[in-house]
């Protein structure tokens, strides 16, 4: 038994041209944990990643222990785990 978790995307146009705003990327949501808080970051800074005790990288699949389990639940983002 594995506890998977999954982070969002979003679509992002970084330009306002007119062809290719047509086309926008995937960009991952991060999940920095600090504590028993999370927060979910589009472009989290290098301070940011090294003050947080858990970071997991926007649009990836991460393989969690048992540790990391339980603090991403612990702050609220059980929504993202799935056990396979």
């Amino acid at each position: 038994m594995a506890y998977i978790l999954t982070l969002p995307t979003t679509e992002t146009a970084y330009t306002d041209n007119i062809l290719f705003k047509r086309y926008p990327i995937h960009v991952g949501i991060s999940l920095l944990i600090t504590g028993a808080t999370g927060t979910l970051t589009q472009f989290p800074s290098q301070t940011e990643v090294d003050e947080a005790d858990h970071y997991f990288g926007g649009g990836r699949r991460h393989v969690l222990s048992d540790d990391e389990y339980t603090a991403v639940v612990a702050a609220g983002y059980s929504e993202y785990v799935s056990v396979e």
